[in-house]
């Protein structure tokens, strides 16, 4: 067994250290704030990308600009992100909520009827629901969930009052388990296979739990796979071979893009998203975009 024994640095400590990997500090004072406020930990992730594997020197000529440069690019990548999984959440929310009220009434998620629920996985995300669904009826601050209980003598919240307190993490895990055709009724809304669409709210979940919790996304594959038989983008996908020789979606920002920007359209045609990422690449012309797995026509790929 291996015990941690690394010694606790303090942040001039900290600078020795990178000089001595060959971090070139221009402006000491100036990035010792930075550093500082940002947190030494979160830059690791950042420096990696400019080090040797093998011993952690930094490549010739790291300057902390550049690496901070990285950092600040991450951070608008990440809020841009957000904004935009924000309007699918929101339009996904409403295409739920309509469909499955105006045919099952507005008390319809506690009819177990309306749920596949097979398996012991698809129970448990159903039971930590209804439990959700308590917790939000007892415990919410929000006016109108308080309102609503003084004015009506009901137990449970109509549905669209429950979804505004759903995060998109429980939307999607409701979304996964309602019954194949409603699911597919709700993603004709968006022109879309129920399977690829499942798919999709899972990834940009994922996607979203790593933007708001302030990880690394620029260069990251995530966890969900879109389907390589993907009814709509499959000719778009960025693929590549598995230990099987499987062709296979590779998890990743540029394929993540092809998802937002196809469901931003169907929501509304004017939203401008790529035009903002490409000003944030723009913005910071040193970001080498083929470690995100774009290259220089990317977006005449994404719109063909």
């Amino acid at each position: 067994m291996v015990f941690f024994n690394k010694p606790v640095l303090n942040i001039d400590e900290k600078i020795k250290l990178l000089k001595e990997r060959d971090l070139i500090f221009e402006d000491e004072e100036k990035e010792k704030h930075y550093l500082q406020h940002i947190w030494y930990f979160r830059l690791t992730w950042y420096f990696k990308f400019f080090q040797d594997k093998e011993n952690n020197i930094f490549k010739e000529w790291t300057t902390f600009k550049k690496v901070l440069d990285l950092y600040i690019f991450d951070r608008k990548l990440r809020l841009l992100t957000l904004d935009a999984i924000e309007k699918i959440e929101i339009s996904l929310k409403a295409n739920i909520n309509d469909y499955m009220t105006e045919n099952f009434w507005v008390f319809w998620y506690l009819e177990e009827e309306l749920f596949f629920l097979e398996s012991n996985k698809e129970k448990e995300i159903y039971e930590n629901f209804i439990e959700k669904v308590n917790n939000i009826q007892n415990k919410s601050s929000s006016i109108f969930i308080k309102e609503y209980f003084k004015k009506y003598d009901e137990k449970y919240l109509p549905s669209w009052m429950l979804f505004e307190e759903l995060t998109i993490w429980e939307l999607s895990n409701v979304y996964r388990i309602i019954k194949t055709d409603f699911r597919q009724k709700i993603a004709n809304n968006f022109w879309v296979y129920q399977l690829d669409f499942k798919i999709w709210i899972h990834l940009l979940t994922n996607i979203r739990n790593i933007s708001a919790h302030h990880s690394r996304l620029w260069n990251k594959e995530y966890i969900v796979k879109p389907r390589k038989k993907d009814k709509i983008l499959w000719n778009k996908y960025l693929t590549s071979y598995n230990k099987d020789n499987i062709e296979v979606v590779i998890s990743n920002f540029f394929n993540a893009t092809l998802i937002i920007n196809y469901l931003l359209k169907i929501i509304n045609k004017n939203f401008n998203w790529l035009d903002d990422l490409e000003k944030l690449f723009e913005e910071f012309p040193e970001i080498p975009k083929e470690k995100m797995w774009f290259t220089d026509n990317w977006k005449e790929k994404i719109l063909k």
